[in-house]
């Protein structure tokens, strides 16, 4: 079981994870919204950012979730 310090780091990660996730979907939803010629590159690195950052979010809730049930 982890300790309360490390729940606190592991709450705080995903916390900043989250907000991440957030930025880059927001700039995916302007870079759409814009209407113009979509730089495919760009395109490309925000959508592997984003589904990294899923990837991370689901490997830190793991780890927090079964100590918040027992």
């Amino acid at each position: 079981m982890l300790n309360n310090d490390n729940l606190g780091k592991l709450q705080h990660q995903l916390c900043e994870l989250r907000l991440e996730e957030r930025r880059v979907c927001s700039d995916i939803r302007h870079l759409v919204a814009k209407n113009q010629t979509i730089d495919f590159f760009q395109a490309k690195q925000l959508n592997t950012l984003r589904s990294g950052l899923k990837k991370k979010i689901k490997t830190v809730e793991a780890r927090i979730m079964p100590n918040i049930i027992a």
